[in-house]
């Protein structure tokens, strides 16, 4: 017994002096626990309050007494090319396929010039956007402020234009927003003329950029077609002879006349020596014919041509530059005649490489097909108030579940 008190003794220094153990009932515990459940209750509903009902009232009010009616013009067009013929062969397929690239590309690149600083400077020379979307029926959040800059009024009229291309059709929808039906209309219809205008000047310049070569070309082969026959008309006019190789024929003709002649009076002085002196009449002219056609016939050789001199030796050239017989000039102007007719055959097919790529380039040809054209809206499309309230209580309602669900998560771990 002893022992059992001294062990107790010794266990009361445990609950030293001055320190209070207070032991909670389940009375006190329910109580807590049921406060702390009204003070989460009271902050969950709070900030209900400050997180969903309050902004949503705001976006109520807004919608339901200041937002300000807006109108929407659509237009429906696309880029269409000259071309319209189906193919039958596998390059007419690969071109054809080729030409929808090439719309598809200047569909884009239509797409972003709407979307730029252009479009805005091109419509600002026609109207003033000012004017139109600071209209007084905008109310304050969708009014364009006449003191922003051109950057500004590009995003603000990236907000009022919107544009979709549908590349299954090729088929591009413009959608134009203001705040009177006449005014949408209007800068729709300006829209539609500045990109069929864009439409022209690409096509335009991609025709000239097809001919520039082909011209060129043409320009080239006329210009040394020009110079040769300048050649020729001068190497006719220096030796007053229009066709040397005609000439050339009727001096061989006249040489075999000649030739005809000599060999006829040779063989009737045969046939008088036979029986008279070389000192008959008869035979005294008879040689003397004889010489002066032997002589006629070497000036009409030498005008042929000299063949080989005696002092010239078997290298050299006897067509030295100073040589103007008739077979020189035959080949001068053989030459220049071959090189008129090689220029005039180049300019011809010039001419029609030209006249393919004419057609060519007239094939690829763009133009703005606009099927559903700008008309002006019989009542308001914009803002969609019904649509905009639920589309933001659900997403304010759906934030605030989850951050609530956030809060208790980390209250439920901290503890």
């Amino acid at each position: 017994m002893d022992s059992e008190a001294a062990s107790q003794k010794d266990k009361k220094p445990a609950n030293a002096p001055g320190q209070n153990v207070h032991v909670l009932n389940a009375k006190e515990v329910q109580k807590r626990s049921h406060g702390a459940q009204r003070r989460r209750r009271r902050w969950t509903i709070a900030s209900f309050f400050l997180l969903v009902l309050a902004p949503l009232v705001a976006v109520i009010y807004y919608y339901t007494s200041v937002a300000a009616d807006r109108y929407a013009v659509e237009t429906k067009f696309a880029i269409r090319s000259a071309s319209g013929s189906s193919p039958t062969d596998f390059l007419g397929i690969v071109s054809t396929v080729s030409t929808a690239t090439s719309t598809t590309t200047d569909s884009y690149i239509l797409i972003d010039f709407i979307e730029s600083r252009d479009l805005v400077d091109r419509l600002n020379e026609r109207f003033d956007l000012f004017e139109i979307y600071n209209h007084p029926n905008a109310d304050i959040l969708t009014r364009l402020d006449p003191e922003k800059s051109v950057e500004d009024v590009v995003s603000y009229m990236q907000r009022m234009i919107s544009v979709y291309f549908d590349t299954s059709s090729q088929i591009i929808t413009l959608e134009v927003q203001a705040f009177t039906a006449e005014d949408a209309q209007r800068v729709s219809a300006a829209i539609l003329e500045i990109s069929d205008s864009l439409v022209n000047e690409i096509s335009e310049l991609a025709r000239r950029d097809a001919m520039r070569s082909a011209e060129k070309e043409v320009a080239r082969v006329e210009q040394q077609l020009d110079d040769h026959r300048r050649a020729l008309t001068a190497f006719r006019q220096s030796q007053q002879d229009i066709d040397p190789s005609a000439s050339a024929g009727a001096q061989i003709q006249l040489l075999g006349e000649l030739e005809g002649r000599l060999a006829e009076a040779r063989a009737r002085l045969d046939s008088l020596q036979g029986f008279l002196t070389d000192e008959a009449p008869s035979v005294r002219i008879l040689k003397s014919q004889i010489s002066a056609i032997e002589q006629q016939l070497d000036e009409q050789r030498n005008r042929l041509g000299r063949g080989q001199q005696a002092g010239t030796s078997d290298g050299a050239n006897p067509n030295s530059a100073s040589d103007n017989t008739l077979t020189s000039r035959v080949g001068t102007y053989e030459d220049l005649a071959i090189d008129l007719q090689f220029l005039q055959q180049a300019y011809i097919t010039a001419l029609a490489s030209r006249e393919a790529a004419r057609l060519e380039a007239d094939r690829a040809q763009r133009y703005l097909a606009a099927f559903v054209k700008p008309a002006t809206p019989q009542r308001s499309t914009y803002p969609k108030r019904i649509q905009n309230i639920l589309i933001f209580a659900s997403f304010a309602v759906m934030l605030w579940g989850i951050g609530v669900m956030i809060v208790y998560v980390i209250r439920e771990h901290s503890s």
